[in-house]
Order: C-alpha cells, then sequence, then structure tokens
C-alpha cells in the first residue's frame, strides 16, 4: 500500500484545478499515493492584492481558482496543507490559503508580487509551473465534484432577500454549464501521445474574451487580431487558424475567423499536423493553456515573452524562440522554415520539457515529492 494518501477538498472550479487532479489520480494509479475526494464546503472569502509598490490590500472576494488540498504520511501521521493558485492574475492571492496552508504553488509566480506578501503569511509560496485542463480516466468520486462545487457556490451567492430562489436556480444553473464544459476536456493520453508534423504549416487559433470592457481583455484582442492579420498576410498558404467564432469575434473581427475546427479534440488533431506555432500571453500575463498544449505535441514554438515565472524556465534557442516585434515574429518564422535542424532540434527539446516539467504526473510528483522532502516511494 502507498505511504501517502492526498485528499482533495472539492474545489469551487474544475476546469484549472483539473490539472493537479489529473496528476493526482495517475499517481494513484501507479501506485504511489491514495487520493480521497472530500466534499469541502468552505467559503474561503478573502483576497490579498499587491500592487506595483508592495502595498498590500485586503477585499472579501472569493478565490475560486484557489484549491485545496492534504497530504498525510501515514509513516508518522505527519499532515501537510497546501493550495494551489491558478489565478490568472499575478497580483491577487488567496487569503485563506496563505493563512492556513504550509504549502502555496502559484501558477502566474512573479517575484515582486510574492516577496511582498510571503512576510505576512503562514505558507511559503512557490512557483508551480504551466499547466493546462485535462482529464484522467481513473478519476473517481464525480458526484462529490459536482456536488462541492455547486453546493460551495451556492453558499458564497445565496442571500436572504426576494431573490433567494432565484439566486438557488442561477447557481445551480451556471454551475451545471460549469460541469459539462470541464467534461468535454480532453484525456491526459491524448497529449501523451504525439506525432511527426505531416504539414509544413503555421498555427496560430486564440479566443476572444466575452468582456471588453476591461483594457487588459481589449488589448489582448487587438494584439492578437493584429498577430492572425499579420501572418494571413505574410503566409497566406500556409497559416492556419484565427478566432475561434463568437458574439465578440463575429461582431468586431469577422475578417480574422479561424479556418480550423475548434471543437477540442478535433482542434488538437490539427494541431498535432502543423508544424509552427505561434503563442501570445493569456489574461494578465498569465500563461496560456496553449503552451502546455505546444509543448506536448514538439511543436517549433515562436512565443512572446513570458512573464511568469517556471521552477525550470524556457530558453531561447534551446525548446523556443521568443519574439518582441512583428519584424522578429516573421523573421523566426522564415528561419525555422529554412533550417529544419534548428527546427527539429526546438521541437526535439519542447516535447523533453513537456515530459519533464508540464507533464501533470511529473509536476504533481515533483511538488509532492519537494513538500516531504523525499521521493515518493
Amino acid at each position: 500500500m502507498p505511504k501517502y494518501t492526498v485528499i482533495i477538498h472539492t474545489p469551487q472550479e474544475l476546469n484549472h484545478s483539473s490539472y493537479i487532479q489529473t496528476g493526482l489520480f495517475e499517481l494513484e494509479k501507479m501506485g504511489l499515493v491514495n487520493v480521497e475526494v472530500q466534499l469541502y464546503l468552505k467559503m474561503n472569502k478573502g483576497t490579498l492584492t499587491v500592487d506595483r509598490h508592495g502595498t498590500i490590500t485586503k477585499s472579501s472576494r472569493p478565490h475560486p481558482k484557489t484549491s485545496f488540498y492534504t497530504l498525510i504520511d501515514s509513516s508518522s501521521n505527519k499532515k501537510i496543507n497546501f493550495a494551489t493558485d491558478l489565478y490568472d492574475f499575478a497580483e491577487h492571492f488567496s487569503q485563506a490559503a496563505l493563512s492556513n496552508c504550509n504549502f502555496y504553488f502559484k501558477r502566474n509566480f512573479e517575484s515582486n508580487y510574492v516577496k511582498s506578501i510571503q512576510g505576512n503569511s503562514k505558507a511559503k509560496i512557490y512557483k508551480l509551473g504551466v499547466t493546462f485542463g485535462n482529464h484522467s480516466e481513473y478519476k473517481h468520486d464525480t458526484y462529490k465534484f459536482f456536488l462541492g462545487l455547486f453546493l460551495s457556490n451556492l453558499k458564497l451567492n445565496l442571500k436572504r432577500d426576494r431573490y433567494f430562489f432565484k439566486r438557488i436556480f442561477k447557481t445551480y444553473k451556471v454551475q451545471k454549464n460549469h460541469w459539462k464544459f470541464i467534461n468535454t476536456s480532453r484525456n491526459i493520453s491524448r497529449f501523451e501521445n504525439f506525432e511527426k508534423a505531416s504539414e509544413n504549416s503555421i498555427m496560430f487559433q486564440t479566443r476572444c474574451f466575452l468582456h471588453e470592457k476591461d483594457e487588459d481583455v481589449k488589448q489582448i484582442h487587438r494584439q492578437r487580431y493584429h498577430i492572425i492579420k499579420l501572418l494571413m498576410q505574410h503566409f497566406p498558404d500556409t497559416f492556419m487558424g484565427g478566432f475561434v467564432p463568437s458574439r465578440v469575434a463575429n461582431n468586431n473581427y469577422r475578417d480574422a475567423l479561424t479556418n480550423v475546427p475548434t471543437a477540442p479534440e478535433e482542434y488538437l488533431d490539427a494541431l498535432k499536423k502543423s508544424k509552427i506555432v505561434v503563442y501570445t500571453r493569456g489574461l494578465a500575463n498569465s500563461p496560456a493553456w496553449k503552451m502546455a498544449e505546444y509543448l506536448s505535441q514538439a511543436k517549433v514554438i515562436i512565443a512572446e515573452p513570458l512573464t511568469a515565472e517556471l521552477p525550470v524556465p524556457l530558453t531561447e534557442g534551446k525548446e523556443l524562440l521568443y519574439f518582441q516585434n512583428d519584424m522578429e515574429l516573421i523573421e523566426k518564422i522564415k528561419i525555422v522554415l529554412k533550417d529544419k535542424a534548428l527546427a527539429a532540434r526546438l521541437s526535439k527539446n519542447a516535447r523533453a520539457y513537456f515530459e519533464t516539467h508540464v507533464h501533470p504526473v511529473q509536476n504533481t510528483k515533483r511538488i509532492l515529492e519537494f513538500m516531504l522532502n523525499k521521493p515518493l516511494v
């Protein structure tokens, strides 16, 4: 029997948290840990926000993309409480996780913010790395995940007023839609398998966010639109991608809609065939899921530099090439189209980085062993 048990406390959000859950369920199948799922209904309100000057402000906002876990060493009965923060914003932190956990692993990790918050927290904050949504066929206790999702969000939204029953119905509807969406995630085995690119194509398929009132969202949309049009202009015969159709994309960027399937499985099939891919930042400069997907498929990646700090950096000229402006983007694509040896090396190293640092089994195992300060055996 495994010496270690990990308790998953059912989270308020299942899309991002699926990454760690997959790692845990796969490790359980390998016989390295036991996994228990416990219903968890704490609201965990409280967000700490750090500005550029290091000033910390507190609010009662919940932090739903932070998930909670307990690691138990049966040989000593030692318990370690840890949290994973997969929120897009580097400057926001879960007050409950910082106050109650021993370890806090943050996806969008930026040292300037972490230094300001670390001194007042019980939890030690560390880099989580590149993540993406997926699922394991060995996942169990799914009814607990849905029940925890609905009840915890209901608890957050419920007020005893004339809209009491409307709030119950709305929460159920929203979380039912969330449940349907996360059940379309792809099995991790789809990313474990990759094939040599069969097309000499350049892919950049992206999406618009529903709300354009936020200035960061507007900038992202404008940047993505500009890059799509740039790639269309310079590589008219080999460019694949564009905006996924949506209300925002259809209304504002109709001349830049994708020519690639948008269903998750069909998109992944198209990605597997392409040779070169372009990466741009996610919301609030967060590391977008595309990076993990690209690495998994051994793509030749031309990327906007990441601001998030990773446990092991992605290195220019080794796993990918970075671009700072339009000219660099176009020139670096042309370079890898001509230099087959460079393209092959970038492809090989991208896949190796995924296998070593991004695959949910390897990254989750790294986190557990780091907290235990010994290997899982």
